[in-house]
């Protein structure tokens, strides 16, 4: 009989990571998002948000593993706003797409860094062109250095989170806490 690609275990995992993804943004997007900054929330969110993706693409390895992470949390999203859903799966496919074509899986240090960090950054963008839907007021006049200046932005603190979740993936490993796959 043919072993499943994923384990019980693992999905167990993936869960929990989207849980700390949900309770990360559950805390930080009420103080952000009225301050009516484009990309601020999405650089707050690129600390801890890539922190989190990158434990867990670090345990999982597997081609996939970002996309059924950010897929659970986008179905969790899907209850707060159809919105949400979109942008989070879409940074979570766009990722993906790309990892999969360079790294074919997330073995190594480089592939979830790069995961993580283009999962935060893929969702600005699509988050723009959703909400543009329904609020083109807020969107429709947004200077272009505006939008290179938040991804700028995202880019820094998506990386300074992975870079973190990197280190501290190492110590828990290290701690016997966090079984990495072979």
């Amino acid at each position: 009989m043919k072993e499943p690609y994923w384990t019980t275990r693992e999905y167990v995992f993936a869960a929990m990571i989207s849980v700390s993804l949900l309770l990360v943004a559950s805390i930080e997007i009420p103080f952000t998002l009225p301050l009516r900054i484009p990309g601020l929330t999405n650089s707050v969110n690129g600390l801890f948000g890539s922190f989190f993706v990158t434990i867990g693409l670090l345990r999982l390895k597997k081609s996939g593993s970002l996309l059924l992470i950010t897929g659970i949390y986008a179905l969790v999203c899907l209850s707060i706003s159809p919105i949400i859903f979109g942008f989070v799966l879409f940074g979570g496919l766009f990722a993906e797409v790309i990892c999969t074509l360079l790294f074919q899986g997330y073995s190594g240090k480089v592939a979830p860094v790069c995961g993580a960090v283009l999962y935060e950054m893929g969702m600005f963008p699509a988050a723009m062109v959703l909400s543009y839907f329904f609020l083109p007021d807020r969107y429709s006049h947004m200077a272009i250095w505006i939008f290179v200046a938040a991804e700028a932005a995202i880019l820094t603190t998506s990386l300074i989170g992975a870079l973190m979740g990197l280190k501290v993936a190492k110590e828990l490993a290290r701690a016997g806490r966090l079984r990495l796959e072979e």
